[in-house]
């Protein structure tokens, strides 16, 4: 039997996490490792200044652990401390999407499938385009879960990856734009163009407030997928980030130095 490990970014609160629970636990064996606390936004960010603790739990029935890291630290609990060897991770389903690079560096959900991958382990994230959890806990959600998220996890399960694709990052759109298809589609670079608001405390002292602008979709992107077409959008990724042997060469001849 196929076994899952499945976790988030956004704690054992959101009901992302147990819906992705029900799409796993629905083709085999899943264990639900999650954090304690939302740690979104967070990348790639691994505890090694502090202890960690981990809390096994029940929540509506289904057994879990908790931790008090972040994303990452669960993959390596899981493996390492709790001994359990998943066939695949799946991470969210995140309240928001993660779309574009700039959001898949940044994003906790995201982290946890590469750190999956990066120990050998495939991995496919989900985010969705809701901004609660309420927007999640609907029939609507359900059934996207139920239906288009189940046939890409057992499409996995039973193709594998295509060589030098390590994960897979699933946007959903919110289910009120949602137009029943599916795109395979590369990733968008920049989302957002960031600024900043300068304002003043009560004490007269400056300080800057981020703010972002988004930027118009490109055709054949993530976002054009879930944003112009409605449609769920599967970005396969790879973790390899050298560049190609022509570049790398390029690369030795233009730093030679001449004696």
């Amino acid at each position: 039997m196929v076994k899952f490990l499945v976790t988030n970014d956004d704690s054992y609160a959101s009901p992302g996490l147990f819906l992705l629970y029900r799409v796993a636990s629905s083709i085999g064996e899943a264990l639900v490792f999650s954090t304690e606390s939302p740690r979104s936004v967070i990348g790639h960010t691994i505890t090694f200044s502090r202890p960690l603790r981990i809390y096994p739990m029940s929540v509506g029935g289904v057994k879990m652990y908790l931790t008090d890291g972040t994303p990452v630290d669960v993959i390596h609990l899981a493996l390492n401390v709790l001994g359990y060897k998943p066939d695949f991770v799946l991470s969210g389903i995140n309240i928001g999407e993660n779309l574009t690079l700039q959001h898949i560096f940044y994003s906790g959900t995201i982290a946890a499938a590469i750190e999956s991958a990066v120990v050998g382990i495939p991995a496919v994230a989900f985010s969705a385009d809701v901004e609660s959890f309420d927007q999640v806990s609907t029939p609507e959600m359900e059934n996207i879960a139920m239906s288009y998220l189940r046939a890409i996890v057992e499409n996995v399960v039973k193709q594998g990856f295509p060589p030098g694709v390590d994960l897979l990052s699933v946007n959903i759109p919110n289910p009120r734009n949602f137009r029943n298809c599916v795109r395979v589609v590369k990733a968008s670079k920049v989302r957002w163009y960031s600024s900043y608001d300068s304002r003043r405390d009560p004490l007269g002292r400056p300080y800057y407030w981020l703010y972002m602008k988004k930027l118009e979709a490109e055709p054949d992107t993530d976002v054009y997928a879930v944003e112009i077409e409605g449609c769920i959008s599967v970005t396969p990724l790879t973790i390899n980030l050298n560049v190609s042997t022509p570049l790398l060469s390029g690369f030795r001849k233009l730093l030679e130095l001449k004696t």
